[in-house]
């Protein structure tokens, strides 16, 4: 407003304190509500602002400012290893092979310093250079012909049983289908890029429809796989899940992992917690000590539980750096001291460290019910600072079991790297076309997941779940 409104205003406001004092009272009491409300609104956005991939537990894409000018957030600390190979790692370095597929000699007729005729007499030894390439691309046409018999006093026909793969009059062979898979589902190659690769290497184009010819029987023959895979899954002592947004039909669906350092079991569901874990059918029949990222649903499973200290990490990043928390601070370098020496003091010693911080936390941070603002349903929120605290202090045996437990880990790692393919294959192609597709992805991902982690070639594995021999099975 201008000086003269403001004036206005101002002269209209002594006349009703004079007149009716109660009102400016009131008026006063509702200003200084406002000012309450809209300064922890304010609160609320700078606090958002602040916060980023290495305080909290948004993704890397959402930092803002050029990676030059960000900070290096990572928690890992330095590993004091030199940069390079380490001793006792194996190598990969080219050798020679003794039988090599062809040979090819060098040798000349006159001599280019003396100009004098030379023969197999005057050879004093030989270099050897051996070549590793790749055969020039060509698609093998292999004719299947089937002699036709004709029933002496019959008009029907008999000829030898088709060969499983060659049936019809055209058609691709296992192995360009397993390739075919291999580079949609592993590689993760849109469908333009894959059909102009075929078309350079192979001069053959190749649409949609071809692709999913070889990876729905890839689904089908997988499906004692996924039976095996659970099955495993409830044997390992210690599993890994977590969950994570994907879009199928334009719509946020979820799509589920449960692992370990050897097997992989992904799964698609229009539901993230209770109803997906049940379709699953392995956590709600499992007994040893699951690790996840504290989503309530996994908390009524009849397991153990041990909880992913780097997303605490990163919360406790924010109140101890951004807002300065004191006990933020030494709870971060409590965990950090338990990780890198777990017996560095006894298991009492460390609970003991723990309820003094959250004592602390108690103390800076004392919580009283927020009184809800008027005319706003539901329930009051916390202060952020108030459910971390909450948090420490309802599941302190979940976030110290890495300590007393050497098998459980420090993190949910595992589960989020067995994820990130699957956030890549949404980046690359935005969304599923179809339920079925996004179902097969998921069956076909275990299992070259399950392969990778086994150190097994994956065209190879893949080839035999097109044969209708899956491995691990």
């Amino acid at each position: 407003m201008d000086l003269q409104q403001r004036e206005q205003l101002r002269q209209q406001l002594l006349e009703q304190c004079r007149t009716d004092p109660e009102s400016v009272v009131d008026l006063v009491l509702d200003l200084m509500d406002k000012v309450e409300m809209l300064t922890k609104r304010v609160e609320q956005l700078e606090d958002q602002l602040k916060k980023n991939s290495g305080n909290s537990s948004k993704p890397p894409s959402t930092d803002k400012g050029s990676p030059a000018k960000l900070k290096n957030r990572s928690l890992r600390g330095k590993s004091g290893k030199k940069p390079g190979g380490q001793k006792g790692r194996r190598g990969a370095t080219l050798e020679r092979v003794d039988n090599p597929d062809e040979t090819i000699r060098h040798s000349l007729d006159v001599c280019p310093v003396t100009g004098r005729k030379l023969s197999d007499d005057d050879v004093v030894g030989e270099i050897r250079c051996q070549v590793f390439d790749i055969p020039e691309p060509k698609m093998r046409v292999t004719e299947h012909v089937y002699l036709v018999y004709g029933i002496p006093g019959s008009s029907k026909t008999v000829h030898y049983p088709f060969v499983d793969g060659a049936s019809a009059p055209v058609q691709y062979g296992s192995r360009f289908g397993a390739l075919l898979v291999y580079l949609s589902d592993f590689q993760l190659i849109p469908m333009a890029r894959l059909a102009k690769l075929c078309f350079d290497l192979y001069g053959r184009e190749i649409s949609a429809a071809t692709i999913e010819r070889f990876r729905k029987p890839c689904f089908e023959h997988l499906e004692k796989f996924e039976e095996q895979l659970k099955k495993d899954l409830l044997k390992s002592p210690v599993l890994h899940a977590d969950e994570t947004g994907v879009r199928i039909l334009g719509k946020t669906e979820w799509l589920h992992v449960i692992s370990n350092a050897d097997l992989t079991y992904l799964w698609m569901s229009d539901h993230r917690g209770r109803a997906a874990i049940e379709e699953m059918q392995v956590l709600n029949f499992y007994t040893g000590t699951l690790i996840h990222d504290c989503l309530a649903s996994y908390f009524a499973l009849d397991c153990n539980h041990g909880l992913c200290n780097a997303h605490l990490m990163r919360e406790l990043n924010f109140f101890s750096e951004v807002k300065e928390h004191r006990w933020a601070a030494r709870m971060q370098k409590l965990l950090i001291n338990a990780l890198n020496n777990p017996t560095l003091t006894s298991e009492l010693g460390w609970r003991q460290r723990y309820a003094r911080i959250l004592a602390e936390a108690h103390a800076e941070h004392p919580y009283a019910p927020p009184v809800r603002e008027k005319k706003k349903r539901g329930r009051a929120a916390k202060p952020a600072v108030n459910n971390l605290i909450a948090r420490f202090e309802k599941h302190k045996e979940d976030i110290l079991r890495f300590i007393f437990e050497p098998q459980v880990p420090f993190t949910n790692n595992q589960a989020e790297r067995d994820l990130r393919m699957a956030k890549v294959q949404q980046k690359i192609s935005g969304t599923f076309r179809t339920w079925k597709g996004a179902i097969r992805f998921a069956r076909i991902r275990s299992y070259i997941s399950t392969a990778q982690k086994q150190g097994g070639s994956i065209y190879q594995a893949i080839h035999q779940a097109l044969n209708g021999c899956p491995m691990f099975c």
